[in-house]
């Protein structure tokens, strides 16, 4: 053949070549702004030669709306307490309200700073005033202190209680993330092991279950009830959690620091400046919300003040902004989001403003938003400075629930990449 012929042999399948090669790299490679339409095409290719690389792109600046590198995920924690509310268990709960602003500070002091959602099952008994009740996960701790405090030792009379219905609710009912890298734990706490009550609520089939969703359960008898150990020791070992007993009342130890009062003062003026917006009924709801949050007691007012210092800024949407309470129903508290007040209608504007002119609204909003910042900067003085007072006047009996809570917290926070 000559070498004429061979030319007219050869090209059909160059042009064929070249054309998938053309389209694979156009399919490949990014489209950036206008430098991807402009862009050389690649050269023709032959039998004897493969097809070059698209050439490097530069990086995209960010105004032309290439996405920008992730920052590394926050590492997140969902926790559960199961909770015995029987009439035994009264010093515990009562501890538990005190100490629930603690506990959330000594996980939230893990690094990195974990994501927190708290989510909250009482249970007793069939025939006492209710079985269970639940609060689903939140990462607004004074939601869950608000839920907290409805709980209330009562009822039981006898040994065994619906461990299994409060277990099976908490596993099966609230909303925990389907991610395998959320770290999932439930702490039950209870003084009686669980009754059998010939329902869908078998303690041990929820022990499973648990297991299956990979979420630990990690127990703390309160007491000596010995059939309660062998209960509590099942379910933890079955999911790899941690068995502890304290004493009955729970073993709270109250923490008093020089810098509690001021901290206690200072979080109820936070407290006060807030500005609800939104329907009145919702209004009602908000104020009330931080009016009990301006109550705290000295220890727990304090606590509060730490944890939102340890969160505020720490990487997540969902995490508290300011240590102002959330707001809940629809409303908005315009201090926290001043621009928000130009969409207000007249009947929903909060008390304070109602009356007044544009302009002198805007000028309190903006007062008030300042004198908030003010008291933030020194609170969260306070806090540090209060922290480091306990650095070196640790108590020298430690709090027992604080201490297992966080003893299960950490065993399981290392399998996650979140150290203590």
């Amino acid at each position: 053949m000559d070498f004429k012929s061979l030319s007219r042999a050869l090209l059909p399948a160059a042009l064929v070549t070249s054309l998938s090669a053309a389209l694979v790299l156009a399919k490949e490679a990014p489209a950036v702004g206008a430098s991807a339409k402009t862009a050389p095409a690649p050269a023709p290719a032959t039998q004897a030669q493969k097809p070059a690389p698209a050439p490097a792109q530069p990086a995209p600046h960010p105004a032309q709306g290439a996405p920008s590198r992730a920052p590394a995920a926050r590492p997140q924690i969902e926790v559960v307490f199961v909770l015995d509310t029987t009439g035994s268990m009264s010093g515990l709960l009562e501890g538990a309200k005190r100490k629930i602003y603690s506990i959330a500070s000594r996980i939230a002091q893990g690094r990195p700073t974990p994501h927190l959602k708290v989510g909250l099952v009482a249970y007793r008994d069939v025939g006492d005033d209710y079985v269970t009740k639940r609060f689903d996960l939140s990462d607004d701790l004074d939601t869950v202190f608000a839920n907290l405090r409805e709980f209330e030792a009562g009822g039981g009379g006898d040994t065994p209680e619906h461990v299994g219905r409060g277990l099976g609710e908490a596993v099966s009912k609230l909303s925990w993330s389907p991610s395998r890298e959320v770290m999932k734990a439930i702490f039950l706490v209870g003084d009686a092991p669980p009754a059998r009550r010939n329902d869908d609520w078998d303690f041990k089939h929820w022990a499973k279950k648990a297991r299956d969703k990979r979420i630990v359960v990690n127990t703390v008898r309160c007491g000596g009830d010995s059939d309660t150990e062998v209960s509590w020791r099942y379910v933890a070992k079955l999911t790899d959690g941690t068995f502890d007993s304290i004493d009955q009342s729970g073993g709270m130890v109250a923490v008093a620091t020089p810098y509690d009062a001021e901290l206690a003062k200072v979080n109820a003026e936070l407290a006060s400046k807030t500005l609800y917006a939104g329907r009145k009924e919702v209004q009602a709801v908000n104020k009330a919300r931080a009016a009990s949050m301006a109550e705290l007691a000295p220890e727990a007012a304090a606590e509060r003040i730490s944890y939102m210092k340890k969160t505020r800024g720490g990487g997540s949407a969902a995490a508290p902004s300011s240590s102002a309470p959330k707001v809940v129903g629809g409303g908005v508290d315009l201090v926290e989001a001043p621009s928000a007040l130009a969409g207000v209608s007249a009947d929903e504007l909060p008390t304070e403003l109602q009356g007044l002119a544009p302009e002198a609204q805007r000028a309190k909003v903006k007062a008030l938003a300042e004198e908030k910042k003010s008291l933030e900067k020194k609170a969260e003085k306070l806090a540090a400075e209060r922290e480091a007072w306990l650095s070196k006047n640790a108590p020298e009996k430690e709090d027992a629930f604080d201490a297992n809570v966080m003893k299960g917290v950490k065993a399981q926070a290392a399998r996650h990449g979140i150290t203590y």
